[in-house]
């Protein structure tokens, strides 16, 4: 069987009007309920479910955004050092 076409709605009008349209052409379908995943990462990271995490990063962005925040410049061994304990 050949896919012809994809059709992606929340309108309830829409899908009822393409079934309608299926049953008089006397096609077959599939459909598909999709659900978003409140999980920010494409992937599900599972870290992104803690909500501590998640608080954790919207504070630093908020520091970021309003400038509250210092960068700091390692030197290249410190940075070395900084690495080997990852």
């Amino acid at each position: 069987m050949k896919q012809l076409f994809e059709i992606e709605t929340d309108k309830p009008e829409i899908l009822d009007e393409f079934r309608e349209l299926a049953r008089k052409y006397k096609l077959s379908f599939r459909e598909w309920k999709l659900t978003k995943s409140e999980n920010p990462s494409p992937s599900g990271d599972l870290f992104f479910d803690n909500p501590e995490n998640v608080k954790e990063i919207l504070r630093r962005k908020k520091e970021m955004e309003t400038g509250d925040i210092e960068s700091v410049t390692l030197s290249e061994e410190a940075f070395k050092k900084l690495m080997e304990g990852i």
